[in-house]
């Protein structure tokens, strides 16, 4: 079988192979693979900013929104903010180590101090917790994160994006004929 992909095809084929890695319980191809797409989704918002600020920004923007605690019990809770998932890609995708840095990130609320990914496909969430020492002040943050959950929001922010910004991926174009 010889089959010729325009781009279109191939950023919506990227998706569909992460899809198929969760369904097979390969979880960590399918991090590694959803870490990428807002690169891409970066790349075409922002093509002329650095890959971190672009790659933060479209985060943000895109898919961060939704992550930021909004009520007052929860302030203090840290979250994935683009600032944490640029720094779990980087740590995975160069060393292979599902970790952050908090050392690189700027916002307090994010500077976690343990960092968990979990499998578990139930997908029932993640979860972040505050430690308080003595006058409420913040001793530590955990956040532990659902791989298979990330993963999906990181398609469905990459599809709806793509879905409605076609004309700005013109950038990723290559084949790959596949040949049996």
């Amino acid at each position: 079988m010889i089959r010729d992909n325009k781009y279109q095809d191939i950023f919506l084929s990227r998706i569909d192979e992460i899809e198929k890695c969760l369904e097979n319980g390969l979880y960590l191809a399918a991090l590694a693979l959803a870490l990428t797409l807002p690169d891409i989704c970066g790349y075409a918002e922002y093509p002329s900013e650095g890959t971190g600020k672009r790659y933060k920004n479209w985060y943000d923007r895109y898919r961060g929104v939704n992550e930021k605690p909004n009520n007052p019990y929860s302030a203090d809770m840290p979250y994935l903010s683009g600032e944490v998932v640029y720094s779990l890609r980087n740590h995975f995708l160069h060393s292979g180590n599902p970790n952050i840095n908090k050392e690189k990130i700027k916002d307090e609320l994010c500077k976690i101090d343990h960092f968990s990914l979990v499998i578990d496909n139930r997908l029932l969430g993640d979860t972040s917790s505050v430690k308080y020492g003595t006058k409420w002040s913040i001793t530590e943050r955990r956040y532990q994160a659902n791989i298979e959950l990330l993963c999906r929001r990181l398609c469905k922010a990459a599809k709806q994006y793509y879905e409605n910004n076609k004309e700005k991926f013109t950038f990723f174009q290559y084949d790959i004929h596949e040949i049996h």
